[in-house]
């Protein structure tokens, strides 16, 4: 049964690529080692057993570490490589944002590139003379259309690459962190012309260490992990899962959670999530943080005036913010047996980063420490800089003889 356009589908994939050892450096050595034998292979699996499918019109992020799978994923649905073992499917036309500007012959001018590499993707020579004039307006090289490509800059080759791969209307778009071309404008005009795919039936499978952009661009993320499948679900819930993972092996807490009070009253759960309330501990600049809590009170007629506060450490636990709702002049909290509690947090992100936010329940007028959680909770907070992390002061160099 055909397929729908659009649809891609991976049933048990391997992806083995083979190393070869030869330490031959002269002409000597390396006949030797072919009579010889001496040519040691490796092979490295780079996708063990990947399964998913991804329905026409889904945008789906893949995010991992560097190795993980992620472009070799992407060229097996371009047909740049063949698995190892399973099944690779896909239906309809495939555009490839994968090295931009492969396959132009340097030789060749910009318009017969063009010609070119549209008979590749199966458009023939009247529907390239429709598209051409948009494509070269759209890279900002109608000038430069009559000239070999040998004589582009590296940003002409690139502009004209993404136009044209944008402009052949794919069934399929695979990107894999090229949307960086050009200045600043071009860069602007791709991201837009990326997110104009989304809502128009087109499948966007989409690689990027941008979370930002996959979180714009995608509803749906798969985090690849050592050649596997690790986790597949909503882009938030997922993307914050994999950076918590990462923060946590590349910047580890100099401190350790601790617990601490009488527990007369305390923290039955604690949910951290995003504005729309989908559980998240990365947050982006100007998103809301909500912290969902479970009270519970063993004291009998319940507790009055109780003080919910909150702090955000650095991981070497120094305090950046540390309040509570007697501070902020808002309402104490009463209740008897059992409440749910919310704290939304709003916050300008000067430096982001990881973060560790702790909760604290307490009654000043009693001198009583219910339940404190210090270091708690790990957050990744994601933005832009708005200042050098370093500034230099002074450097002085002395040489002694």
């Amino acid at each position: 049964m055909k397929l729908p356009a659009g649809t891609v589908a991976f049933r048990g994939v391997a992806l083995d690529y083979r190393l070869f050892h030869d330490r031959s450096v002269t002409m000597f050595e390396t006949m030797m080692s072919v009579f010889g034998r001496r040519t040691r292979v490796e092979r490295l699996r780079a996708l063990d057993g990947v399964s998913f499918s991804i329905a026409p019109g889904e945008s789906v992020a893949l995010v991992g570490p560097n190795g993980a799978g992620k472009s070799s994923s992407l060229k097996l649905l371009a047909g740049i490589y063949s698995p190892s073992a399973g099944s690779v499917e896909t239906s309809g036309r495939i555009a490839s944002l994968l090295d931009l500007g492969v396959g132009f012959h340097p030789e060749l001018t910009g318009a017969e590139n063009l010609y070119l590499n549209g008979a590749i993707l199966g458009l023939d020579r009247a529907q390239m003379n429709s598209l051409i004039p948009g494509i070269a307006e759209f890279a900002g090289l109608e000038r430069f259309l009559d000239t070999p490509v040998k004589f582009y800059s590296s940003g002409m080759f690139m502009r004209l690459g993404f136009s044209l791969a944008t402009a052949c209307d794919p069934d399929i778009l695979l990107i894999d962190e090229v949307l960086a071309v050009g200045d600043a404008a071009f860069q602007k005009k791709c991201y837009d012309r990326i997110y104009g795919f989304k809502g128009t039936g087109r499948t966007i499978v989409f690689v990027s260490h941008d979370s930002d952009a996959v979180l714009r661009l995608c509803e749906r993320a798969l985090w690849l992990d050592a050649g596997r499948v690790r986790r597949d679900g909503p882009t938030a819930m997922v993307l914050s899962e994999y950076l918590s993972d990462a923060s946590a092996k590349h910047v580890p807490a100099a401190v350790s959670p601790r617990e601490w009070g009488t527990r007369e009253v305390e923290f039955e759960s604690v949910i951290l999530a995003d504005e729309r309330g989908t559980p998240s501990n990365t947050f982006r600049q100007g998103q809301r943080m909500l912290v969902r809590a479970v009270l519970t009170t063993r004291i009998p007629g319940g507790v009055d005036g109780l003080v919910f506060g909150f702090s955000i450490c650095r991981p070497d636990g120094e305090q950046v913010i540390g309040v509570n709702n007697l501070e902020l002049n808002q309402p104490l909290i009463s209740f008897e047996g059992r409440a749910e509690a919310d704290v939304a947090i709003d916050l300008e992100m000067l430096e982001p980063g990881s973060y560790l936010l702790g909760l604290a329940l307490t009654d000043p007028a009693r001198n009583r420490d219910y339940h404190w959680q210090d270091w708690f909770y790990p957050i990744l907070l994601l933005g832009g800089r708005k200042e050098p992390p370093l500034r230099l002061e002074e450097a002085t160099w002395t040489v002694r003889r």
